[in-house]
């Protein structure tokens, strides 16, 4: 009967002994972790920071090479578009008259372009919007609805594809 606390006391010591244990392996591991991770910090290249926005204000020559030109899909060719989307743009009645430097009318929503349309677009000023009308790309400041750049995707050349200014 007076041997009952005894054993108690050695198997809670076992115990602790067992948790002891678990706990020092597991404090070796994070250690161990924490270790790789200085490591990685520390010898990391300096181009390896965070990409910054570059604060674009007008589409640029890569932008308009992400496009796709004259290719079939579906049986029919395709003026531009994103071809390995499966992305075909047609035609908007407003692309004949955007220019920068225009308000657009009330009645026309300023809503961005489709996802995969900016992803392959270089990054632009927080306050501009990328929006896609038809075959033509516009920033758009979705404050004042005024028109800052546009870029006709059927152009020939970069160089032809930029509209003359509104004033």
């Amino acid at each position: 009967m007076y041997w009952r606390p005894f054993l108690w006391v050695c198997r809670v010591g076992l115990k602790i002994d067992r948790t002891m244990k678990t706990l020092k392996i597991e404090l070796a591991i994070a250690g161990a972790a924490l270790f790789a991770l200085g490591a990685f910090v520390a010898t990391r290249p300096p181009e390896a920071e965070a990409v910054q926005a570059s604060g674009l204000t007008q589409f640029t020559k890569a932008d308009f090479a992400a496009f796709d030109r004259n290719f079939e899909m579906d049986g029919a060719t395709c003026d531009v578009g994103l071809k390995r989307e499966r992305l075909c743009f047609g035609r908007s009645p407003l692309e004949t008259r955007l220019a920068p430097g225009m308000i657009l009318p009330p009645e026309v929503p300023v809503m961005g372009a489709e996802f995969r349309v900016i992803v392959v677009t270089e990054l632009k000023a927080d306050t501009l919007r990328t929006i896609r009308f038809g075959r033509s790309l516009a920033l758009v400041d979705p404050q004042s609805r005024q028109v800052q750049d546009v870029i006709v995707l059927t152009a020939p050349t970069f160089e032809k594809a930029r509209p003359a200014t509104v004033h």
